[in-house]
């Protein structure tokens, strides 16, 4: 296909005049995008590359330099990430876009002589296909080589010669994708990645066969790999935005091309973004749930209230609520100004629900408003999720004033490490519990595991104000220790947690709770409370039950990939005989010391004073309120029946008396 047969088909095409518009809404509205832009492009030009776009799967943060002819299956580590990343070209869309901002043929050339080169030295083979034409790679130029080509239209060096390549490149690219099908694509976000790239192929070659099969196959991945609370099932915040990044893609690229969009296409699109509406942090990211980065979610959240506006969707309002006033800087080039007078013209607003419940996928986030000095709570208790997933059964993370507390370790590089890899996937790099100081789960390898175990889910309650969010599951019931777990979550004000864990087993074991804390604050120890003192948040945790042994563990926290860095971890370990309660007390935003103790419980049926195993009262007070609670461990019958600490009486399996108030019971 020659220059002319090519851009003359492309309905995508930029007009005349909207690569002006793009460059300077770019510069004006997001200067410090452009910036990175620019250096990206220009580091290309000197074929210097360091992969650190806010959404780059794999970043890295050492400069590679290479010579024509380019050695792309090069690693300059035990990782073959780099070689992956090398290999999706997602910096030819930075060259496009430096060529658009300036006009300078040395961008050009630089793309022409890159995708030249990768062509005649890159084959496809049977080899090749393990490294450099690996299928999500493929899908993945499949996106950025036919957006990348529109902003060289009018480039010299863009010729005749050039386009015969580059199509019949593309073409094979779509052979290949067309014919590339496992039954692992159908289940993975490798399967999304491909296809919508062949979608992408496909439209720009006028290929009706690579469109139509791509379409079939992207409604069918996303009604297979997407829960009905908008997760994707692999359990990474990183990996479902990828996928929701593939389908707004493909979204926009039929509506561009005026093509009609599948419902099911549309309706698994909508269900995605508003997921990252329910887990965006207070600062705008994503939280480090499996195998994620922290990266700003607003220009995800702002392309989506784009397209989904565009088909008459109401979350549009919510998603711009919670982006920002202006489009991203991608959605300036990539919907143009036709995409920004639509974002103009959303009303945006914050929902007005603060939590959500995503109950399928076993995630529940707490916040006490939509401002950037929040407090926040993420429980998380679901599905393993594949390779991409962690041993975080029964974990929490917390922020409060806006700022981390308790953190996820993160994920730090897939390749094969003990010392790495596997602790970060391991329960040891969670805030959750452990048995006898061992994990419950085998790794067999940087994506395998033995002996996953299902979660026990169960339905969050709210009463009066107040929610309770609970959780267990069986991993230590497989072999070993006999014991099932246990974890509830008070919410009684913002910022303020009882975590209320439980060990039922007739044996006797040594429990660790394990916090991890934001290595951007100081740790003080006091007692039997842990006062952690960042930049903004100030939050106390307290172990109310006087056998509780608590120390200080070194520990690791990757925020991005390829990066590392020290943080202080908390244990707390309990000894216990048979059936063993462990308690402890999240308190932000106080201005003084909370006050917390044990109380025991009386039955005023039966006169007596319950011990330990039977029922605890607990005691907190807050700058706001002063809580009794009562927590019951064995059914309701017998001394357990009627239970009294105080002000607070009821029955129930927890009590919450505040302020001298009622009681209020849940069952």
């Amino acid at each position: 296909m020659n220059k002319k047969e090519y851009f003359e088909r492309q309905k995508n095409r930029y007009q005349k005049g909207e690569l002006e518009w793009c460059a300077k809404a770019a510069r004006e509205y997001r200067s410090e995008n452009t910036d990175q832009i620019m250096r990206i492009a220009d580091e290309a030009v000197r074929l210097e590359f360091i992969f650190d776009l806010p959404w780059d799967m794999e970043r890295t943060y050492e400069k590679e330099t290479f010579t024509y002819p380019i050695n792309w299956t090069y690693m300059p580590t035990d990782d073959p990430e780099f070689i992956y990343q090398m290999n999706r070209h997602r910096y030819f869309i930075c060259l496009g876009q430096a060529y658009a901002m300036t006009g300078e043929e040395k961008y050009a050339k630089a793309f022409v002589d890159m995708i030249t080169d990768w062509i005649t030295g890159v084959p496809l083979t049977e080899e090749s296909k393990k490294v450099t034409w690996r299928e999500i790679e493929a899908g993945i130029r499949g996106e950025n080589w036919t957006k990348s080509i529109l902003y060289f239209e009018n480039s010299p060096l863009i010729d005749d010669a050039f386009m015969e390549m580059f199509t019949k490149s593309l073409e094979e690219h779509g052979e290949y994708l067309l014919h590339a099908r496992r039954g692992f694509q159908i289940s993975s976000n490798w399967g999304v990645i491909e296809n919508h790239g062949l979608l992408f192929i496909g439209l720009a070659l006028n290929q009706e066969e690579y469109v139509e099969t791509a379409l079939k196959r992207l409604e069918q991945e996303g009604q297979i790999q997407v829960f009905s609370d908008g997760v994707h099932w692999e359990q990474s915040c990183m990996y479902h935005n990828e996928v929701l990044h593939c389908f707004l893609e493909s979204v926009h690229i039929l509506q561009v091309w005026e093509r009609e969009i599948p419902e099911k296409l549309l309706e698994v699109t909508r269900r995605m973004a508003m997921a990252n509406v329910a887990w965006k942090k207070p600062d705008g990211c994503q939280p480090l749930t499996g195998d994620s980065d922290e990266t700003c979610l607003e220009d995800m959240l702002a392309a989506s209230a784009i397209i989904l506006a565009k088909e008459g969707c109401q979350e549009a309002e919510a998603l711009k609520g919670c982006a920002g006033e202006y489009p991203d800087y991608e959605s300036i080039w990539d919907l143009r100004q036709k995409g920004a007078d639509i974002y103009d013209n959303i009303n945006g607003q914050t929902p007005k629900q603060k939590n959500f419940m995503l109950e399928e996928s076993g995630n529940y986030y707490v916040r006490s408003s939509w401002e950037r000095d929040g407090e926040y709570l993420h429980f998380r208790n679901g599905c393993l999720g594949g390779g991409h997933g962690h041993n975080d059964k029964l974990h929490l993370d917390v922020v409060s004033e806006g700022e981390d507390v308790l953190v996820d370790a993160g994920r730090y590089q897939y390749t094969y490490h003990e010392e790495n890899r596997i602790w970060l996937k391991s329960a040891y790099a969670h805030n959750t519990i452990l048995v006898d100081g061992q994990d419950f789960m085998e790794y067999t390898d940087a994506w395998g595991s033995q002996n996953a175990v299902p979660e026990l889910r169960f339905a969050p309650k709210e009463k009066n104000g107040y929610l309770v969010l609970e959780g267990a599951h069986t991993g230590y019931l497989q072999g070993g220790a006999q014991v099932l777990l246990n974890r509830k979550i008070v919410v009684l004000e913002p910022g303020v947690y009882v975590v209320a864990d439980m060990a039922y087993t007739g044996e006797t074991h040594t429990y660790s709770r394990i916090f991890h804390f934001n290595n951007q604050g100081q740790l003080v120890y006091e007692d039997n409370r842990i006062v952690y003192n960042g930049e903004k948040a100030k939050m106390e945790l307290v172990f109310p039950q006087k056998d509780t042994s608590v120390k200080k563990v070194e520990s690791k926290l990757s925020r991005h990939y390829n990066l590392c860095e020290k943080n202080e971890s908390i244990w707390a370990d309990r000894k216990g005989e048979g059936t063993t309660a462990m308690l402890a007390v999240l308190a932000g935003r106080q201005k003084q010391k909370a006050e917390v103790c044990m109380q025991q419980v009386y039955n005023p049926v039966r006169d007596c004073m319950l011990d330990e195993k039977q029922a605890q009262g607990l005691y907190i007070r807050t700058d706001n309120h002063e809580y009794q609670l009562i927590f019951r461990y064995r059914d309701l019958t017998g001394p357990q029946d009627l239970l009294q600490v105080e002000e607070c009486l009821g029955i129930g399996r927890l009590l919450i008396c505040a302020d001298k108030g009622d009681t209020i019971s849940f069952a």
